[in-house]
């Protein structure tokens, strides 16, 4: 990783700029050192390829990373919550899938992830040290009896000692599963640690007809589960009430964002430290209505992508999600969407100076695409990550 290196390829995406063609990446101690269309007689030719930024999956849950195919069935929302909680119950607590999944986003292009991690995580789960992640501790809470026991949960997560690319934050799991009073005490917690916080917010009707008047599945399903309280949650209740407290969270993310009306729309492009993760082919999955992250990025409100899980999703390649928007909204410029799925991450999770762009300084993590004759469309069905690196070491394939 310390010696020299350079690499040249037939189009090189810096992330903040028009494509080089030809472009050509230099590489010292892990660090970009220049990014130029100039010749370079030691420059590596690596072909018909484009090289992008590392990608950035701003939301998944690996424990679920063994699954064959998303869990079943999808609708109701309900439904599927309790196959998935099913699942999770049946599995051996000393197997883990969370190190495979990994493995699985980083052969696909990703250096950064934001991850759910289940209470019980283990940091040898993300090693060897390839690309980094922010390790969101799940926190659950609806009675008011888990309130103490799951505050000190999130303490002694944000207490760990660090580990080499591991970054540690919250997350207050939604608002159906968190009651408002834990709510608020997460998110004074992620203040003063000055650590990112992710929430689930708005992801369907459903939960928008049991924040406003207490009624619907959810109060079905959280009675099977034994958890549900009608005082947990005010009446009248929106998402606004959740986002509201974000503010003074230096990183937030709000994880789907499904049914944000325009008013919330408006306080979040206000808010440019809270950051809305659509998780594009989970959201067909689930048939929701159309997703309003082009309206939100007119408005100027932040963006990023996410896989979500195998529970939700055919796999865990955040450039498939990023093939799968080209495919369903030709209109949108490809630059855009190539920054929903780095730099847009990259600073949601607050490592934008480190990565999400190629510029000398930050970190040496890309990913190769062969285009594959791919006639010049970078995000095109037969275009595929071929290799990723990480800090200016390829990751083994």
């Amino acid at each position: 990783m310390n010696q020299r290196q350079a690499y040249r390829a037939r189009w090189v995406f810096p992330g903040d700029g028009p494509p080089l063609e030809r472009g050509v990446i230099e590489i010292e101690a892990g660090r970009i050192t220049a990014v130029h269309d100039r010749a370079v007689s030691a420059a590596h030719d690596l072909g018909d390829v484009a090289i992008v930024p590392g990608l950035v999956n701003a939301h998944t849950h690996l424990e679920f990373s063994d699954l064959k195919q998303p869990i079943a069935p999808a609708l109701p929302f309900t439904d599927w919550i309790r196959a998935l909680v099913a699942n999770r119950r049946s599995r051996d607590a000393s197997t883990s899938a969370v190190a495979a999944g990994k493995r699985e986003a980083e052969r696909t292009g990703t250096t950064l992830l934001g991850e759910i991690a289940s209470p019980g995580w283990e940091a040898v789960e993300f090693f060897p040290p390839a690309a980094r992640v922010v390790v969101f501790q799940e926190i659950l809470g609806l009675a008011a009896a888990q309130h103490d026991p799951q505050l000190a949960l999130a303490s002694e997560h944000l207490q760990q000692p660090q580990q080499d690319r591991l970054i540690y934050g919250l997350s207050p799991h939604a608002p159906y599963s968190v009651r408002p009073a834990l709510y608020a005490a997460l998110v004074q917690l992620a203040v003063e640690h000055q650590c990112p916080l992710a929430v689930h917010l708005a992801e369907t009707r459903a939960e928008l007809e049991l924040l406003n008047s207490g009624s619907g599945e959810f109060v079905d399903m959280l009675c099977e589960f034994g958890v549900w309280d009608p005082t947990a949650i005010p009446a009248v209740s929106r998402p606004l009430d959740y986002l509201r407290p974000l503010a003074d969270v230096e990183h937030a993310l709000a994880i789907h964002g499904n049914y944000l009306d325009d008013e919330e729309i408006a306080f979040l492009s206000a808010h440019p430290n809270i950051t809305v993760v659509y998780c594009p082919r989970t959201h067909a999955y689930f048939g929701h209505e159309p997703h309003p992250w082009q309206r939100m990025l007119q408005a100027g409100v932040s963006v990023a992508i996410g896989t979500d899980s195998r529970g939700s999703n055919p796999d865990l390649s955040l450039w498939r999600e990023l093939q799968f928007l080209r495919r369903t909204f030709p209109e949108v410029d490809p630059v855009e969407l190539l920054a929903l799925g780095t730099i847009n991450g990259a600073r949601a999770l607050g490592l934008d100076g480190e990565i999400g762009t190629l510029r000398p300084g930050k970190s040496a993590d890309m990913a190769v695409v062969a285009l594959n004759e791919a006639a010049g469309e970078l995000f095109a069905p037969e275009t595929e990550v071929t290799a990723t690196m990480c800090g200016g070491d390829w990751i083994a394939r």
